[in-house]
């Protein structure tokens, strides 16, 4: 064998353990409680570098070190370099807090930059996808039984902090709920996979069934509310394009494809409801109410959260164009608080709000650019989606990342390290470029 054979050997074997290892990282993350830990993030970041560092090797070995660049990496990049002058160039009024949302940033711009090049290098992106799902019905499982049999601790021997609410692995339930909305419209995609054989859809549709029961069973009233909205969206993204000869279907056939994946999708939630209420203890139906006066009295939602939105437009003003710096809410919020509380609110709990407090314009303006990116690059991928699945897949990650935008309106979701680092991988899927068209697969 000769040393270009070796060096080619080699190179294939890291290419091969780098999609596995990427799968690893969002499981790591999410069992090691979402990774808030400072150990866990540490072990997060040191895994994203390891891989790219593989991949560099992979490179180096194959003589050619290639990189995919996609549109979204450039706001993101922006939003990255803006952490870091914040950071270390003393533009936070807490350095520490911005360093340790440079790390959140940079191990989940490390995972999307992965992902996007395997993606981009012909590994199927629905293989990963299955993968996830698998690890998701499994997490959704463990959710399930350790709040029907909940006594305090994760994992049934590690205490939940004083005053948290934790499900699953996730120390506070809407943040679990979060990481399952952003996998459940995979799950609905592989479940509306006309080809595939019965049993797989059956175990898709599992998949769909218990996920949601465990976003349910969390009662996090923002998951209830966009448990409720995923399944309409994702059916509006995914909806056959009708542009060109290749690609014209049947309006009778597409009526009656949307009308089967509408009975099934009500009538999974409508399942999905039953089996909660059937082994929740009440406390779900307590929930209800608050869920629907979000949509019926918006402003009935916590007194002091609004407080708390209104208090922290003097802090954008203060801190206008640059920001106070990443992750300082916490330092300021008590400065700027107009009432009475024996609570620490670190968050603003609306991301939108905090960021604007946090970057100021400029990062309002990158935030905005991401956005447009976004959107941009989801409605290409659509367009020009070379088979159904594929548009069913990059339709449901946009799902997923729209579902965690709007979470974000009354939450924090995505300073989760592992709520970030599963938006990030869904960006890479949405942001690789079409795979090659199969005949076979041609709606």
């Amino acid at each position: 064998m000769s040393a270009v054979e070796v060096r080619e050997a080699v190179a294939r074997r890291l290419e091969q353990a780098l999609l596995p290892g990427c799968g690893l990282v969002l499981a790591f993350a999410a069992l090691a409680l979402g990774a808030t830990p400072a150990w866990a993030l540490a072990a997060t970041l040191l895994l994203v570098l390891a891989l790219l560092g593989l991949g560099l090797l992979a490179g180096a070995a194959q003589g050619e070190i290639s990189l995919y660049l996609p549109a979204l990496v450039f706001p993101l990049l922006a939003i990255f370099v803006l952490a870091c002058l914040q950071g270390f160039a003393g533009l936070s009024v807490y350095p520490p807090g911005t360093r340790e949302a440079v790390w959140e940033l940079a191990a989940a711009g490390g995972l999307f930059l992965l992902l996007v090049n395997q993606f981009a290098a012909g590994r199927r992106r629905e293989t990963f996808a299955s993968v996830l799902l698998v690890f998701a019905f499994f997490l959704a499982v463990f959710a399930i039984l350790q709040g029907l049999s909940f006594s305090g601790k994760i994992y049934w021997s590690w205490p939940a902090p004083r005053g948290s609410s934790p499900f699953g692995p996730f120390i506070n339930r809407n943040h679990y709920a979060a990481w399952g909305l952003m996998v459940l419209p995979l799950a609905w995609a592989k479940f509306s996979e006309r080809r595939s054989r019965l049993e797989l859809r059956a175990f898709w549709g599992l998949v769909v069934l218990v996920v949601g029961i465990s976003i349910l069973f969390s009662r996090s009233r923002a998951g209830l509310g966009l448990f409720l909205l995923a399944f309409p969206l994702y059916a509006w993204l995914s909806r056959p394009a009708q542009r060109g000869a290749s690609r014209r279907v049947h309006p009778e056939r597409v009526h009656r494809e949307r009308a089967l994946a509408l009975g099934l999708g009500v009538g999974l939630v409508l399942l999905a409801g039953v089996v909660t209420l059937a082994v929740d203890s009440g406390a779900l139906l307590a929930r209800w109410p608050g869920v629907a006066q979000l949509f019926i009295h918006p402003e009935s939602l916590d007194e002091h959260r609004w407080q708390i939105w209104r208090d922290t437009w003097p802090m954008i003003r203060d801190h206008l164009w640059l920001g106070s710096g990443l992750e300082t809410y916490g330092v300021l919020s008590d400065s700027y608080r107009s009432f009475y509380s024996n609570l620490r609110w670190l968050q603003a709990h609306n991301d939108y709000l905090q960021w604007l407090a946090e970057t100021g314009l400029v990062g309002a303006g990158l935030a905005v650019w991401f956005l447009v990116a976004l959107a941009r690059s989801g409605a290409e991928k659509l367009r020009d989606a070379a088979s159904g699945s594929e548009r069913r897949l990059v339709a449901a990650a946009l799902t997923g990342c729209l579902l965690a935008l709007l979470h974000s309106l009354v939450d924090f979701p995505l300073r989760i390290p592992a709520n970030a680092l599963l938006f990030a991988a869904l960006l890479a899927m949405i942001a690789a470029p079409a795979g090659p068209a199969r005949a076979s697969e041609r709606d």
